[in-house]
């Protein structure tokens, strides 16, 4: 029989670790094997009780690699002048102010340099044998054509134009337009994550990926893939007239369009690099075969249209932002060329946010994600450039779910860094509604976050879709009223001029 004795004591005893586990542990985490086992801070415990100091620290893991690539970004030197590029001009005067609370405008500190982007739009409104092209570049937020995918439907309802846009040909996640059935023989690697060292050279192409072919019994290398146009998305976005293939190998690579085990069209790649266009079917499925007697780097397949509108979506699950100046510089200048980039987004800093010590260390960051920006400038001078900030996101602290404490100071330290190489800034984390946004995104119904309290959900990531457009939109407005400001002057002189000739007694307007 228990006794009322036995009973208090064991209550006693349950006391004692309960608190013991509180006093060790105190908040933090501590890993035991694969598991992470946290605990309640005394604090949190004892309540009012509880008169020491609050032990509930949140510890901040090591990211070795992360300091590693910070730490090279340190050592560039970002006055170097490559001979054979345009040397970017940094203004040492421009003040830049805090921004307003919650700003979810796109902040520039030149409007003039969105002009690459504004005027490609005139121009394919004007004529539509015109192209207007965008490349936006980001993590994991992006996969799936997240997010670029109401950008593009928006302007290509204005402006024209069909397709996605370029896509690797293995990818992680397959854009939301088309499925990839049926892949065989293709291996894919990655300037981001985890990079294999084989390839010494940086080719990766404007994807920062390619898909090598794989070896086949017979001496070939060859690599197949069934492509099925999905029932949701956007229509304009599956409707493509064509694919753009770029290709690079040390024997010719011979790619072969099927439609149900019939040869639609073939197309033969010569040795060396080459971006060709191949004839595909207006149909809801076709194969794709590529066949080589070497082995061939395919860096890349863009399903679009010859005019319009388009917008390429390079997600790169894991990546900090800052692998550009690692690719080769020739080439991935060369693939901006070709593509004749009008607006080349970057959207980076949150892989980074969880392993950011203090706000120095996020001064770091924020000036290693510059560089990077400068770096995709000098190397291709003649596109506007948007750099879009971290989101809020949020960590259990106790029991509570709150927003990591140094994106405020990050994101204002990118701002300044973007701003002062003359790209535009969109603070995703004032968007989202800023502290404590997060956990406000996963609490909604239906819930634009999910429960990692990172990532956003389809719902939500169209949210910050659209809010990139309505934000885009206005910059425009504003741009075009600059240059209607500028007309204006322009004409002034220009009546002046002929009213001042006139009055010296010329009779003629010169």
């Amino acid at each position: 029989m228990n006794k009322p004795g036995h009973f208090f004591g064991f209550l006693v005893v349950l006391a004692l670790v309960v608190s013991g586990l509180s006093l060790l542990i105190g908040g933090k985490s501590v890993e035991i094997g694969d598991a992470e086992l946290s605990y309640y801070s005394p604090s949190e415990l004892f309540g009012p009780f509880w008169k020491g100091a609050d032990s509930a620290i949140v510890e901040v893991k090591e990211n070795i690699a992360l300091e590693a690539l910070i730490g090279e970004s340190d050592s560039i030197d970002a006055s170097l002048k490559d001979s054979s590029q345009q040397e970017l001009q940094i203004p040492n005067n421009l003040s830049v102010q805090q921004a307003a609370p919650l700003d979810t405008t796109i902040q520039v500190s030149d409007i003039m340099m969105f002009a690459p982007f504004f005027d490609a739009l005139a121009a394919v409104k004007n004529s539509r044998t015109e192209n207007v092209r965008v490349l936006h570049f980001g993590d994991s937020q992006l996969e799936g054509d997240r997010i670029t995918m109401q950008l593009r439907d928006a302007y290509q309802r204005e402006y024209g134009g069909t397709g996605f846009g370029y896509t690797a040909l293995k990818p992680l996640v397959a854009p939301s337009s088309l499925a990839f059935k049926n892949s065989e023989g293709f291996i894919r690697k990655t300037v981001f994550g985890r990079r294999d060292t084989a390839f010494k050279d940086m080719k990766y192409g404007h994807l920062g990926s390619f898909t090598l072919l794989g070896p086949t019994d017979s001496s070939y290398f060859e690599g197949s893939v069934t492509f099925e146009k999905r029932n949701w998305g956007f229509s304009r976005a599956r409707n493509f007239t064509r694919a753009k293939i770029h290709i690079e190998g040390t024997a010719p690579t011979r790619a072969e369009v099927f439609v149900e085990d019939t040869l639609f069209s073939t197309r033969i790649f010569p040795e060396g690099e080459w971006t060709l266009a191949i004839e595909i079917p207006y149909t809801e499925k076709f194969d794709l075969k590529l066949t080589s007697k070497a082995q061939a780097r395919i860096y890349g397949v863009s399903f679009d249209s010859p005019y319009g509108f388009h917008a390429d979506n390079v997600a790169m699950r894991g990546a900090s932002g800052m692998i550009f100046s690692k690719m080769n510089d020739e080439q991935f200048a060369a693939s901006l060329q070709r593509e004749g980039y009008d607006l080349i987004i970057m959207q980076f800093g949150g892989n980074g946010v969880p392993y950011l010590k203090d706000e120095a260390h996020a001064g770091r960051f924020a000036r290693a994600l510059g560089r990077q920006v400068g770096h995709i400038q000098r190397l291709y001078p003649k596109a506007a450039i948007l750099f879009i900030g971290p989101s809020d996101m949020a960590r259990k602290e106790g029991l509570e779910m709150k927003s990591y404490p140094l994106i405020a100071s990050l994101k204002e330290q990118l701002r300044a860094e973007v701003l002062r190489r003359g790209g535009g800034y969109w603070d995703l984390y004032d968007v989202m509604g800023g502290e404590g946004s997060m956990v406000q995104w996963v609490e909604h119904r239906p819930a634009w976050a999910v429960k990692d309290y990172i990532h956003f959900t389809p719902k939500g990531a169209s949210k910050v879709g659209y809010a990139l457009v309505a934000a885009l939109k206005e910059l425009e407005m504003e741009y075009q009223e600059v240059m209607d400001l500028l007309a204006a002057e322009k004409q002034r002189i220009q009546d002046s001029t002929a009213a001042f000739k006139m009055s010296q007694g010329t009779g003629v307007e010169l």
